[in-house]
């Protein structure tokens, strides 16, 4: 089972994944963000973290990181994995950022991928979140959280959404633990 935590920058997906993968020791965590460092790659990843300049690497980075994007999908068919971000994510800072060529890459990765079994999407007050990291405008963190929440409804995905903004990283681990324990009971 794959379960995605999304959200704009601020929201503390990172920090919910790690505590979730940390208490719930068959609940592997998978890091599926731009940051290629935190990564974990199964294939090409001497490559992958030379950093190499240039069209072709470029293409090829983004050809390598599929790769080890759907293998790592294919283990939620065997596994119990939490990722920190997804394909969903990428396309949505694609529309956001109005990048219409990497918006057509990833919405045709998003045709290729299956859909997470279940997102906790993280939100909050924008300027709150604002204020935790600097790193885009209030209006930017409200567009993705409208986009986040628009995708998961419009393709049928099992969500939760989880205000961390008032709730502390506690309850929102509280939260994320209960709605996690049901699912894995379901299965």
């Amino acid at each position: 089972m794959l379960i995605t935590i999304l959200g704009p920058d601020g929201t503390g997906k990172t920090t919910l994944a790690k505590l979730i993968s940390n208490r719930y020791r068959n609940i592997e965590y998978i890091y599926f963000g731009n940051n290629l460092e935190n990564r974990k790659y199964k294939f090409f990843s001497s490559f992958l973290y030379s950093n190499k300049k240039g069209k072709l690497n470029t293409l090829l980075k983004y050809i390598f990181v599929f790769i080890n994007d759907l293998f790592y999908y294919s283990l939620a068919k065997t596994r119990h994995i939490i990722s920190d971000r997804c394909p969903i994510d990428k396309y949505i800072s694609s529309v956001v950022k109005n990048e219409k060529i990497r918006r057509y890459y990833h919405w045709l990765t998003l045709k290729l991928f299956p859909d997470p079994d279940y997102v906790i999407l993280l939100q909050g007050n924008p300027v709150e979140l604002f204020l935790r990291k600097k790193e885009i405008s209030e209006s930017l963190i409200s567009q993705y959280i409208q986009l986040y929440e628009k995708y998961v409804k419009s393709n049928k995905i099992k969500f939760i959404k989880i205000d961390t903004t008032t709730n502390d990283k506690k309850e929102t681990f509280d939260i994320a633990s209960k709605s996690i324990e049901i699912l894995i009971n379901e299965k």
